[in-house]
């Protein structure tokens, strides 16, 4: 017999045992929601540009009648409120993708909280008087967010999770 250590045990095809590999590649449905995520994130810079474009007719469309300083006001509150919510936003979404890649169940419980709360907040806005590129860009996002809980959720991202926590 030799003194040297056994070697490691093959690999087990993609498949995630508790315990072991904690260092693991994700699966492609981790993998699949991270560029969900991406998409998203994508989606909000994309809305923060057309808020831009479109802002006199959003605060029109807001069927309140306004003086032009009230207008000024308003149109000027639209584009901070937009570029202040996409970057903390925006940076939160990056973060919990990162920690959902390395495999945080407290991630994936964040963005099942946030996708749910968006999908709620997207029917409400469905329901607003919008432009139309809002209302495709909305039902675009709130398509992504159905797509994202249900890679999330999947048998083998949630083994995957486990594998990492027992790790």
């Amino acid at each position: 017999m030799s003194s040297y250590p056994e070697p490691p045990p093959p690999d087990n095809h993609g498949q995630y045992n508790y315990g072991q590999n904690t260092t693991a590649e994700p699966p492609p449905a981790i993998k699949t929601s991270v560029n969900i995520i991406w998409a998203v994130v994508a989606l909000s810079v994309v809305g923060t540009i057309l808020t831009f474009l479109f802002l006199d007719d959003i605060v029109e469309s807001a069927g309140v009648s306004l003086d032009s300083s009230e207008a000024d006001a308003a149109r000027i509150g639209g584009m901070v409120g937009s570029v202040i919510g996409l970057l903390i936003f925006g940076a939160l979404w990056v973060l919990l993708g990162i920690f959902l890649r390395k495999g945080a169940n407290w991630a994936r419980i964040t963005l099942t909280v946030l996708a749910v709360l968006a999908l709620v907040f997207g029917v409400i806005g469905l329901l607003g008087d919008q432009p139309a590129i809002f209302l495709v860009l909305g039902i675009l996002q709130m398509a992504l967010y159905v797509a994202l809980l249900v890679f999330m959720w999947r048998k083998e991202s949630s083994a995957y999770i486990a594998a990492q926590k027992a790790g």
